[in-house]
C-alpha cells in the first residue's frame, strides 16, 4: 500500500509521424502502379528526414522506444535491396538486408520496418534520420518512391 501512495506515473504515450517524403514526384497510385521516382544507383541513395526538438515537445517526445519506417520502392528483384538507418549518433540497424532467394519483382510496396536498437535515445539526440537504399547488383534496377518515418 505504502508503494502504491508513492508511485510516480509515467507520461502518457507519445509518437511522432513524418510527412511522407516523395522523390521526384514519385507515386503508388490506386491503381497499384509506380510512377516516377529515384533510381538507386551502385552506391545507394540517401534520404535524411529532419525532427526538430519542437516537433518531439510538440508531441509529448522524450525517448525512442522504437522506430517505424513504411517504404514504397519499386524494383524489379526485391532481395537485392538493402535498406537501413542511421541516426545522428550514428547507430545503424539494418531493417532489411540482402536476401538472394528473394526473387519477388513487387519492390516494396507500403512495407513497415521497425527497429528497437535505438531504445531511449532522447529527443535532444534527434535531430534527423538517414535512411539508405543500396543495391547488390546492378543486375536488376528499380527506384526509390517514397517513405515515412514513425517514432
Amino acid at each position: 500500500m505504502t508503494a502504491a501512495q508513492a508511485w510516480k506515473l509515467v507520461k502518457p504515450q507519445a509518437w511522432y509521424e513524418s510527412m511522407t517524403v516523395q522523390l521526384n514526384n514519385g507515386t503508388f497510385g490506386l491503381d497499384k502502379k509506380f510512377n516516377g521516382g529515384e533510381p538507386i544507383a551502385a552506391g545507394g541513395i540517401e534520404s535524411k528526414i529532419v525532427i526538430t526538438t519542437e516537433e518531439l515537445k510538440a508531441n509529448n517526445f522524450e525517448a525512442l522506444e522504437h522506430i517505424n519506417v513504411k517504404v514504397w520502392i519499386d524494383h524489379k528483384l526485391r532481395g537485392d535491396i538493402e535498406i537501413e538507418i542511421t541516426s545522428p549518433g550514428g547507430i545503424k540497424s539494418i531493417l532489411s538486408g540482402v536476401r538472394p532467394g528473394d526473387m519477388n519483382g513487387d519492390g516494396f510496396r507500403g512495407w513497415i520496418f521497425m527497429s528497437v536498437k535505438h531504445w531511449s535515445v532522447s529527443f535532444a539526440q534527434i535531430n534527423y534520420i538517414s535512411l539508405f537504399f543500396f543495391q547488390e547488383t546492378q543486375m536488376s534496377t528499380g527506384e526509390r518512391i517514397q517513405s515515412e518515418l514513425g517514432l
